[in-house]
């Protein structure tokens, strides 16, 4: 017996509408469609490119109904001005790091690790180069101590990362952020606070 054929991608917004259902509203830029039945009370509303309505929904009138859809655009409308802005705002800011800068990572389950990484290029107002460094560690009782990023011990290869408006970068997949570490300088020589790290291994 031959086995029936799924469409590949068979659940568009037409799957999730009623045949009955008329459109109420509709704003392209925001890809906004809202489909009601005859009544006008039993609404559904679908936004930007997502196939399943963000709302379906009866309401007591049809004015009401009309009422909650013109608050949810204008919501929709607001929330996507908000992302002009900050995107615009990024565009227009000075890269908040510079070469030379060195940033840590504090991370660790029951333990406490100290990665330290050192901006070797700026690309633009939101990327730079970075490489991991090594630090300078000292122990000071039972598997914890002190340490301080060791400038210009590279090790690793420089890597890109899109630099936050407070100069913090993601260092790793799983959620781990560096951010700049402050120092200040004393005959020329950048003096940095100690950091703590503790192991258990």
């Amino acid at each position: 017996m031959a086995r029936a054929t799924i469409p590949a991608f068979p659940f568009t917004r037409s799957y999730y509408t009623p045949k009955d259902f008329q459109r109420l509203a509709s704003v392209e830029a925001l890809g906004v469609e809202v489909m009601a039945d005859a009544s006008g009370t039993l609404v559904m509303g679908f936004a930007g490119k997502r196939s399943k309505p963000d709302f379906y929904t009866s309401f007591a009138s049809k004015e009401r109904a009309e009422q909650y859809v013109a608050r949810w655009i204008a919501g929709l409308q607001e929330r996507e001005q908000e992302k002009l802005a900050k995107r615009q705002a990024r565009k227009c800011m000075a890269n908040p790091l510079q070469v030379g800068d060195i940033l840590k990572a504090s991370w660790g389950y029951e333990q406490t690790n100290i990665d330290y990484y050192e901006v070797t290029k700026v690309i633009g107002t939101q990327t730079v180069e970075v490489r991991e460094i090594g630090k300078d560690s000292e122990e000071s009782d039972g598997m914890q101590g002190v340490c301080v990023p060791a400038p210009g011990s590279y090790k690793s290869a420089a890597r890109r990362h899109r630099v936050n408006p407070d100069g913090s970068i993601k260092v790793q997949s799983w959620g781990v952020w560096a951010s700049k570490v402050e120092c200040v300088e004393v005959a020329g020589v950048k003096v940095f606070k100690p950091d703590r790290w503790s192991s258990y291994y």
